[in-house]
């Protein structure tokens, strides 16, 4: 509505008394009466609006859309503008105000600033350069008061750092070996080292010095260059030295082909050790330990090799060789290794602690025309009383003869005891008419065998020979479940014959999609021992990996 339609019509004649003062009248009151309305409703007292625009609602540039939609705030002007004719104003998290190459999405910490921006390298200047949270000043591992950048504790590595360096963060040596010998000398516990790849042949020579990566094993790779064992511990060090966060690979050594440990207790930790090989008679293509009790803890352990399909003698433990000593292996994934004997770990008399580890896919295969290829998965040889093999997950491993997943084997003059409790023990194979799919205990030992899930194995589930004590394990779904002198134990001293019911599994040769957690309704529920350590919510101790006072992984 126009203010003019309320307007009287135009005179079309002059203005003559008396008749002249009452049409004048008139238009005076028009006009008054034009103003009073323009002042009450602006928008219409100018087709243009009071300020000239057009008004709400209305298409001007005839684009199909409103120029202007609300007027939230009662200002009299439309608050946003959907005129699809006017391109909108950027996003400022998308502009790069200080030109250097990155925006505020893109993490720019500071876009007035072109020298702080994700691809600039950290200095020692107290300001966060690469905009990942920190700036150097943040870090003191040593503890003295001094940002680490300006210290010369701990002793920095890069590989691409000029020659002649001090070990300090602007003047890095370009050797790991160097790096441990120094901060070993300068009383300093700790070396750091940045991404890269380093062909060293690392002894620690009793230094106790913690070793770690910037960025972690994917980023960092210590190459042997095929021609020793690429770590070695060998003089006493205690858990005070430790290799963390690195990619070990291409070792060619008789024993410990990637990391030798002997008469030692350091700590190996978050590494991958891969590609490492046997070249003659010894064993550990991945891990070698004599008389060792180190901490082995959170690493991938893959394609490595101790004489696969070697002679029998001397090719043992693709994954870890373990002789003697008490060493702690935990919340590993030993995978794809393969050797003589005990594709992903052999054992001789040690009281090693294993648990919560995924022993997945190794391979175990000599000439031996009888006893060829013992323990796809695991291969204890004369075990010890104190050796504990608890809550691991032993799956889709092979042996060219006896126990696809576990072989417990002594000869006749040995009779230890090992205990192998909640694990989880299935999918694992051997040839037909070969003792113990999945499990087996041959020859003189007296291994005890309790609250195991063992299932769908070939041809075998369970092996056992006079000396074995099987109670309270699941076996189902295997070939054939017990085999060996002892027959059958289902239905006796608590062993079960039910469908285990665990939450996910399937025989697909892909372990990342399984759950072996017990189901809803699960048979391995509360059907351990009663004299078993309780699970971790207090009650009875369930069958399988996730049960007893080590369940909680």
């Amino acid at each position: 509505m126009s203010r003019a339609s309320l307007s009287p019509e135009p005179l079309s004649r002059p203005l003559s008394a008396p008749g002249s003062i009452r049409l004048l009248g008139l238009a005076l009151w028009g006009t008054l009466w034009g103003t009073l309305w323009g002042a009450l409703a602006p928008g219409c007292a100018n087709p243009q609006g009071s300020n000239g625009k057009a008004p709400q609602g209305v298409d001007e540039e005839a684009d199909a859309d409103a120029d202007a939609d609300t007027d939230a705030d009662a200002d009299t002007d439309a608050d946003t503008d959907t005129d699809t004719g006017e391109p909108a104003d950027p996003d400022p998290l998308d502009l790069d105000e200080d030109g250097d190459g990155y925006t505020p999405r893109a993490g720019d910490c500071d876009d007035t600033d072109p020298s702080l921006n994700p691809g600039e390298l950290e200095l020692c200047d107290g300001i966060d350069n690469n905009c990942d949270g920190f700036s150097d000043a943040d870090f003191d591992d040593d503890g003295d008061g001094v940002a680490d950048c300006e210290d010369n504790c701990p002793v920095q590595v890069n590989i691409s750092a000029p020659a002649g360096g001090d070990g300090t963060w602007d003047r890095p040596y370009r050797s790991i070996q160097e790096g441990i010998d120094e901060a070993w000398a300068r009383a300093c516990p700790r070396v750091e080292v940045s991404d890269g790849t380093y062909v060293e042949n690392i002894v620690y020579d009793g230094a106790l010095v913690y070793v770690v990566s910037h960025y972690g094993p994917e980023a960092t790779v210590i190459d042997g260059a095929g021609v020793g064992t690429v770590v070695t511990f060998n003089a006493g060090e205690t858990e005070d030295a430790a290799l963390d966060g690195f990619t070990v690979t291409n070792g060619a050594a008789a024993l410990g082909a990637g990391l030798f440990v002997q008469n030692a207790s350091p700590v190996i930790r978050g590494n991958i050790i891969t590609a490492n090989q046997v070249n003659t008679d010894g064993g550990g293509g991945g891990i070698g330990l004599r008389d060792a009790s180190p901490l082995i803890e959170d690493n991938e352990i893959s394609g490595n090799d101790a004489g696969y399909g070697g002679p029998e003698s001397g090719n043992d433990g693709g994954g870890i060789n373990i002789r003697g000593g008490a060493p702690i292996i935990v919340d590993n994934h030993i995978v794809d290794n393969t050797a003589g004997d005990g594709g992903g770990l052999w054992l001789v008399r040690t009281d090693a602690l294993i648990y919560h580890n995924l022993i997945d896919g190794n391979l175990a295969y000599d000439t031996d025309p009888v006893q060829a290829g013992q323990g796809g998965g695991v291969d204890i040889q004369i075990g010890s009383v104190g050796l504990v093999f608890t809550n691991n997950v032993v799956t889709n491993n092979f042996a060219s003869s006896h126990g696809g997943g576990v072989a417990v084997y002594e000869y006749a003059s040995a009779s230890g005891s090992p205990t192998l409790t909640h694990n989880v023990i299935a999918y694992n194979d051997a040839p037909e008419g070969a003792f113990g799919g999945g499990l087996l205990a041959f020859g003189s030992t007296v291994p005890v065998f309790l609250n195991n899930l063992v299932y769908a194995n070939t041809p075998t589930g369970v092996y056992l020979n006079s000396g074995a004590s099987a109670r309270y394990n699941l076996v189902s779904g295997n070939d054939a479940d017990w085999a060996g002198v002892q027959g059958s134990r289902a239905g006796l001293d608590g062993n079960l014959a039910s469908a285990p019911g665990m939450t996910a599994a399937s025989d697909d040769g892909d372990f990342s999609d399984d759950d072996w957690r017990p189901g809803t309704g699960s048979a391995l529920i509360n059907a351990g021992d009663p004299a078993s350590a309780l699970d971790p919510d207090g009650s009875r101790a369930d069958i399988g990996a996730w049960g007893g006072s080590y369940g909680a992984w």
